[in-house]
């Protein structure tokens, strides 16, 4: 039996880490391990440093953060609303003084500053922040964990996933979503 599943398997060696992962799923086409927007965004490098300087927030975080909201499209809107880099909805900017949400400086200054309130908020747990960021900061500290909300669960682990590698080796957990979705990951439902 072991021996079968040598066969069907394919080993997959993380080099940073040095990790060894066998597994018979496919590969994957991205690295989920370690910050891996650090070389693509440099357009943005100097306004994100200035910020996270100013904020105390680590700057491959909010890469990872503004490469998943938006892509590094600085006129980038949802379906739900949200602009610019750190896709902002029109309210949470007005709140923190943004007069133009498109404005990549602007944008990145609130988006820092808001992400900085609420990691204060959740007391430094930057899963229950990446999540409030999501899916909004009642929600959150109402329930005190990450909503079951699929599309806040894929945000939080997707950004997780990239942003602290020890979080990959944790035990992997299966579950289906509620549209009936397989779904591993390394958070615990």
């Amino acid at each position: 039996m072991l021996l079968l599943f040598w066969l069907t398997a394919q080993l997959i060696t993380n080099k940073p880490e040095e990790n060894i992962i066998i597994t018979n799923l496919p590969t994957i086409e991205r690295s989920v391990t370690g910050p891996v927007v650090e070389e693509e965004c440099t357009e943005y490098d100097e306004i994100i440093g200035k910020y996270c300087l100013l904020y105390g927030v680590d700057q491959n975080l909010i890469k990872i953060v503004i490469d998943k909201e938006s892509q590094f499209n600085p006129r980038a809107v949802s379906r739900s609303g949200a602009q610019g880099l750190m896709q902002l909805m029109p309210a949470t900017a007005r709140i923190l003084g943004v007069k133009d949400a498109f404005d990549p400086d602007q944008n990145i200054e609130a988006g820092v500053r808001f992400l900085r309130n609420l990691i204060d908020m959740f007391e430094g747990n930057i899963q229950l922040a990446l999540a409030a960021y999501h899916a909004g900061p009642g929600l959150v500290k109402r329930i005190n964990r990450v909503p079951t909300i699929p599309e806040t669960v894929e945000y939080v682990d997707h950004i997780m996933s990239r942003y602290d590698p020890s979080y990959i080796n944790n035990t992997v957990h299966f579950t289906i979503t509620e549209e009936g979705t397989p779904l591993l990951t390394n958070r615990p439902k």
